[in-house]
């Protein structure tokens, strides 16, 4: 059996954290909102680790690690940069991202085209484009503070988090509540992300597998075909009976879809 355990570690001058198992070329798993690496990744870790060096940071301020003063997008991919120079994980990458994971993955794929070599974006990977216009809206404190606060009850409130997850069997009270820990993290993300210019180069070079689940009612699957459709020759998988983390509703499935991608065969 691969263990996969947490490590902490220093990115940046401040503490974070990894989850770290297995062996053989690095395969690196980026999360989404809902809590840190371990509940987005936690299923697939033994199956994913018996081939590949698996490592799933805490993203900053959505887990253990510190947050960045300023969670742009730019900022999160300089933080993932400084992770991986660290750890000399700079060759033959191959990364999946989960929701803002796989927009994050996607980004660092359009900007390392030589470093990347596989992709798969888990219901995400659309990159959020706030009109200029609007900007001076969101930097407006009191209606701000109450539109992301509205946002964030109601996105990780009992019904928000079923519009995230199909089988309501894994909305344990644990889950529940790590959700919600991690929401303040997220939502203030979520607001500077929302006043920042993305980075222009968007488009992943690599070959690139993008899942989705068919139950998912935050992003449709129409999102998912739709992104697909905007990568050159990325292929397209949807997986039944899950919502916005395939992952973790339908681990055995999900696995073995992207081990065959990332070997190399179609999925």
């Amino acid at each position: 059996m691969a263990l996969v355990t947490p490590q902490p570690l220093v990115v940046q001058g401040k503490p974070a954290r990894i989850w770290r198992g297995g062996s053989g070329d690095p395969l690196v798993l980026i999360h989404g909102g809902v809590g840190d690496a371990e509940v987005h990744w936690g299923a697939n870790f033994e199956a994913l680790a018996q081939h590949y060096d698996v490592i799933a940071p805490d993203l900053p301020g959505l887990g253990i690690s510190d947050p960045l003063p300023q969670p742009t997008f730019q900022a999160y991919l300089d933080w993932l940069n400084s992770l991986f120079e660290s750890h000399r994980l700079i060759d033959r990458l191959r990364l999946i991202g989960n929701s803002l994971g796989g927009a994050l993955a996607r980004l660092y794929a359009a900007a390392h085209p030589d470093e990347v070599v596989r992709l798969v974006l888990v219901d995400g990977g659309t990159i959020l484009d706030v009109p200029g216009c609007l900007h001076p809206f969101f930097r407006l404190p009191l209606l701000t503070d109450f539109a992301f606060e509205w946002y964030r009850r109601r996105a990780y409130s009992l019904d928000g988090l079923r519009r995230m997850i199909h089988r309501e069997s894994l909305l344990t009270p644990d889950l529940i509540a790590r959700s919600q820990k991690t929401s303040y993290g997220f939502s203030t993300a979520m607001r500077q992300i929302a006043t920042s210019t993305p980075p222009m180069l968007r488009t992943p070079t690599c070959p690139t597998l993008v899942v989705w689940g068919e139950d998912d009612h935050l992003s449709s699957l129409q999102n998912g075909t739709a992104l697909a459709a905007s990568i050159p020759g990325a292929h397209f998988h949807a997986i039944k009976n899950a919502g916005h983390m395939p992952q973790f509703e339908q681990p055995d499935e999900f696995s073995a879809i992207v081990l065959k991608f990332l070997s190399g065969s179609s999925p």
